[in-house]
């Protein structure tokens, strides 16, 4: 049904490590400016030089989901496939999404059976939308992922004609734009779709890992090339605050082809060093879920406890970068700190509640 690649792939493992440091950075970073400056405002060099950087750093989520797919997951079978993912991912999206709708309600009528009912209202939309915390959008494109790997499985390795398809789904987020959510309850088909593209992407490079990452590797330096020119042209596109041809947005079009190349570069570069084992590395990686949920919450809602740092103006930038570094290390730190206590209290059951 599937190759026989090794199932613990360590280069893999190391980048999704790396990948979820690289999201929590780009938080922390618009957590630190918004402290210092009290707006996120992108033609403040900083904040451009983050976005170019960081903006669409799920892809590579997306990607490594639909790598692991065919290169681990798939010849156990579709039934412990969804199992998992709904055991270890959608439980504790349910969870933390009851949690997090929780702190963030107002009750402000005076009977309890219109608060209870407001706020199961409210979940209901969180849970849909993925509303509950500015970082939970991405798990309902997560579960439409899910749902769309038999298809796109079957376009893979159909026919020619199916495969001619498979390679426009993973061309087609050049075309067909992500739609950014974070101010609105609508859950965009655009959005959907643009992750589908790094999710086949990922299915491709999955299929034959070793052999694809050693075809990646005759052509790394096209990939490098890509890679700085597609960045060059975000810069250009900041700086000059455009975007949008038609329905497309020419910074996601760029963005799509950097994320990928960026991809394949840093699995090139883990897979050499596939041997070596970095453990504060693989503490992350192993608990990357679990810190994707709990991160946005913590980062935010303790960003008044590093006021001191962030209001010595007088060093700026320096106030913002070493505020986003204390931020990162404090955000992951009590991240993982969480997942040791819900472990040493829930024991195996921790995984239903925090994803670890």
């Amino acid at each position: 049904m599937a190759n026989k690649e090794a199932t613990f792939l360590n280069h893999v493992h190391c980048f999704r490590g790396l990948a979820i440091l690289i999201i929590v950075f780009g938080h922390a970073v618009a957590g630190a400016v918004i402290g210092a400056k009290g707006v996120f405002d992108e033609s403040y060099p900083l904040v451009m030089i983050s976005e170019v950087l960081y903006h669409d750093s799920t892809i590579y989520f997306a990607v490594m989901s639909g790598l692991l797919f065919t290169s681990v997951l798939r010849v156990k079978g579709y039934r412990r496939f969804y199992m998992n993912k709904l055991k270890f991912i959608i439980i504790p999206y349910l969870f933390l999404t009851l949690v997090f709708t929780l702190f963030k309600m107002k009750f402000l009528s005076d009977t309890l059976f219109e608060n209870v009912w407001n706020y199961l209202h409210q979940v209901g939309r969180d849970l849909i939308y993925g509303k509950a915390n500015f970082v939970m959008w991405y798990i309902p494109v997560l579960v439409f992922l899910y749902l769309v790997t038999p298809a796109l499985d079957w376009l893979r390795t159909r026919s020619k004609l199916t495969k001619g398809v498979f390679l426009l789904m993973v061309l087609m987020p050049l075309l067909v734009s992500r739609i950014q959510m974070a101010h609105e309850y609508l859950l965009k088909l655009e959005t959907m779709l643009y992750f589908t593209g790094a999710y086949a992407f990922g299915m491709w490079i999955g299929s034959n890992l070793n052999i694809k990452l050693n075809l990646m590797k005759r052509y790394r330096f096209l990939v490098l090339i890509l890679a700085f020119i597609s960045t060059v042209l975000l810069f250009f596109l900041y700086t000059y605050q455009f975007d949008v041809i038609g329905e497309v947005s020419l910074r996601e079009s760029l963005f799509y082809i950097q994320k990928l190349c960026f991809t394949v570069l840093i699995l090139l570069l883990f897979k050499k060093y596939e041997h070596k084992r970095i453990k504060w590395l693989n503490v992350v990686a192993r608990d990357s879920f679990a810190i994707y949920f709990l991160h946005g919450f913590i980062l935010f809602s303790s960003l008044s406890w590093f006021k001191a740092v962030l209001d010595i103006h007088q060093i700026e930038p320096l106030n913002i970068i070493s505020g986003a570094v204390l931020l990162l290390i404090y955000s992951v730190g009590l991240s993982l700190l969480t997942v040791y206590i819900s472990k040493k209290l829930f024991k195996s059951y921790s995984r239903f509640l925090v994803g670890a």
